[in-house]
């Protein structure tokens, strides 16, 4: 899944903005509003806030959100420039996404 927000629609938000900006600006927004509508809850890590009422919040920031079905692994195109340890029978390993 992920935001598919246009420059345009950006710019169209928040002038002078791109689009990276006003996702993440979107994020910050929501983890406000949960600590302010969750007081007594303290400091928390991100997977634990109602990860729904931070959508919600973000909806209006993110332009179109989908989600996409592939076939796609880390271990696409791979090996690169550089002789790498990959993990070659598990393609979701962190081996294979950490990048050196």
């Amino acid at each position: 899944y992920g935001s598919q927000l246009s420059i345009e629609e950006t710019r169209r938000i928040a002038p002078y903005q791109n689009a990276t900006g006003l996702q993440v600006t979107s994020a910050v927004l929501a983890g406000m509003v949960w600590a302010l509508e969750n007081p007594t809850a303290g400091i928390v890590e991100a997977d634990e806030m109602d990860f729904r009422r931070c959508l919600e919040i973000q909806r209006p920031y993110l332009g179109p959100v989908k989600g996409y079905y592939t076939d796609w692994t880390p271990l696409s195109g791979r090996p690169g420039l550089f002789p790498e340890k990959l993990d070659l029978e598990n393609p979701w390993s962190f081996r294979n996404v950490l990048v050196r």
